[in-house]
């Protein structure tokens, strides 16, 4: 009896489920499995039980279980008396009482372990995913040796995840950053930091690592996550390269800006300089006098000479005579003309297409060759080398010219010019400055051949490229565009002499104006002067001349803005507009019919007169 009582009170102070039963027929149960069952003491001895109560989806495996005596540990689902379900442990041992074989099972409620696991399998799932879409390579590690790989790209370096299991973590690392690499580990040191890692194939990789310490099957482990920083190292490189490019240019710009407006202010001296000259020149008797008087003019010639490659380097000039030029033919010829200039010592090699036509301006272009070569030439200081110049049509750009300086260029129909000189090349910095005025390398030299080239090929709606390395040379080539269905601006007729007329001179400039009143009396004009915009404005209206002079650049009104209020007040009085400095894009604005000449100073007295019969017709 008092054992009856014992098993009694373990049966019934039990946690878990007890049931014995002969297959599948329930013999005997503990009170929490009828708890667990939502039945009375003797609701659950009936034959069915088993079929009432375990789900349909699981009853074949327990029948089978119990048909073939398997013992162990499994899972089914229990259906209550309400409907309800739960997931149950069983635990099996299959026995005997007397002679009749019997089946005594234990089973627990795990309905919340088994959702505890699931959010927890849900959790992992979510951080793996956190950490493939966050790290390319996720490594974890104990005492320096590899447990697990994972990430996005778990062959970053080029190992499969069984190469890397039980690999060395210094083995991965560029043995300059083992040391650092030792002392972390060992210090458990973790944070952010950048490294250096080795591939498979011993190439070196720059990653980003952020690492932490924590725990796997209890133990503590070191989570480094890597990310490949060879595509951020080349955007920013790109996003650098192209800072450089636009510092580069604004510098450049700014510098064109201020070579423009010296131009201009230069400009109008040289206009009563050279005007000057030419009177002296038409008065004077005296042989001496005579030669101080032409010394003058040929000193403000070889001025305005340089105020034009100012100009031409502000990118402030246009093409003005556009014709089909062969750039082949145009470097034989400058081969011809350059052989007592360029180096004894230099071995010319040509390599040039025939079909290396371009529309462009002739003696500007060849400017452009002359200053290459001379530059090339004297790039070899002197010693035995190699200038080689190619010519060839392009159609397709390569990322080369994404350095190029110029006007802005894509896939077209181009002709590409190239000088090569084995010279003693360029550094960064000095290849970076080669076009800025008056930045020479040479002895001797103003510094603006390669600014005022710059200048010419942009006017022409090309680019520039020049490569360079310290004792190996340079190559300078020119994009220019190849000669297509573009109209040829037909040259004017040389004019005879102007007809006298009353001409009213605006211009704030007063030596200009000077100037223009004598020459222009000495050949029988009737001239007027105003020195401002407004004040040539009413002079039109009270004394309504035969043509006015008109200058660009003043301080109230520029010559535009003059022009377009003359003509709104329905005025015909011709217009020659004079300018040091006019924009072609400014030009290019001009309505039709608002000017009918326009003159760029320093001008000769035939050019004066020339442009005036041009705007009287």
């Amino acid at each position: 009896m008092r054992v009856r009582e014992r098993a009694d009170m373990l049966s019934e102070a039990s946690f878990e489920a007890i049931i014995i039963h002969n297959d599948g027929v329930i013999v005997e149960c503990n009170q929490r499995f009828r708890e667990l069952l939502g039945y009375g003491p003797t609701d659950v001895l009936a034959p069915d039980t088993m079929h009432r109560h375990v789900a349909p989806e699981d009853l074949p495996e327990a029948i089978s279980r119990i048909r073939n005596r398997v013992e162990g540990e499994f899972l089914l689902s229990i259906v209550r008396r309400d409907g309800t379900r739960f997931r149950a442990e069983f635990c099996t041992k299959q026995t005997r009482l007397g002679d009749r074989p019997i089946r005594v099972v234990a089973l627990r409620d795990v309905t919340q372990r088994e959702r505890t696991a699931a959010l927890l399998l849900e959790s992992e799932k979510r951080l793996r995913s956190i950490l493939e879409a966050t790290f390319d390579l996720v490594v974890l590690s104990r005492s320096g040796i590899i447990l697990d790989v994972g990430g996005g790209r778990a062959d970053l370096l080029g190992y499969t995840r069984e190469q890397l299991v039980g690999f060395p973590v210094l083995e991965l690392v560029t043995p300059a950053e083992r040391d650092v690499a030792s002392k972390r580990i060992q210090e458990h040191l973790v944070g952010t930091y950048e490294s250096t890692a080795l591939d498979a194939k011993g190439e070196a990789i720059p990653i980003q690592v952020i690492s932490i310490m924590s725990t796997l099957d209890g133990e503590p482990v070191r989570v480094a996550g890597m990310r490949d920083l060879r595509a951020a190292r080349r955007l920013e490189q790109e996003r650098r390269r192209l800072e450089l490019q636009v510092e580069r240019s604004q510098r450049l710009e700014s510098l064109g800006v201020l070579a423009s407006g010296i131009a201009h202010d230069f400009n109008n001296l040289l206009v009563g300089v050279l005007g000057s000259a030419e009177l002296l020149l038409a008065r004077l008797k005296n042989p001496a006098d005579l030669a101080l008087a032409e010394t003058i003019r040929l000193a403000g010639q070889r001025a305005a000479s340089l105020t034009k490659q100012m100009l031409a380097y502000a990118g402030r000039r246009e093409v003005r005579a556009s014709e089909a030029v062969d750039l082949a033919a145009l470097v034989h010829e400058l081969r011809e003309l350059l052989e007592a200039a360029l180096s004894k010592k230099a071995q010319i090699e040509l390599d040039l297409a025939p079909d290396s036509v371009v529309w462009g301006e002739r003696a500007t272009l060849m400017q452009v060759l002359m200053n290459l070569l001379t530059n090339a030439s004297d790039a070899l200081e002197e010693r035995p080398g190699t200038i080689r110049v190619s010519t060839r049509r392009v159609n397709e750009l390569d990322a080369r010219w994404d350095d190029a300086l110029g006007a802005t260029i894509g896939p077209g129909d181009w002709v590409q010019v190239q000088v090569s000189d084995s010279g003693v090349g360029m550094d960064e910095t000095t290849r970076r400055r080669v076009f800025e005025p008056f930045f020479s390398t040479k002895p001797r030299g103003h510094g603006l051949g390669l600014g005022s080239c710059l200048g010419i090929v942009a006017s022409h709606g090309g680019a520039i490229l020049v490569e360079s390395v310290p004792r190996q040379g340079s190559t300078f080539s020119v994009l220019l565009p190849a000669a297509g269905p573009q109209s040829i601006r037909p040259a004017g007729a040389a004019p005879g002499e102007a007809r006298p007329c009353r001409v009213l001179i605006i211009d704030d400039e007063p030596l200009v104006r000077s100037y223009l009143r004598r020459l222009l009396e000495l050949r029988g004009f009737s001239v007027q002067d105003a020195s401002d915009g407004e004040a040539g404005i009413q002079a039109v209206a009270r004394d309504e001349p035969d043509l006015v002079l008109l200058d660009l650049t003043m301080r109230d009104l520029d010559g535009i803005e003059v022009a377009r209020r003359l003509r709104a007040t329905g005025t015909r009085v011709p217009l020659v507009l004079c300018s040091g400095n006019l924009d072609p894009a400014t030009e290019r604005t001009l309505e039709p019919g608002m000017v009918q000449s326009i003159l760029h100073k320093p001008f000769s007295t035939e050019e004066l007169l020339a442009a005036i019969e041009r705007a009287r017709g």
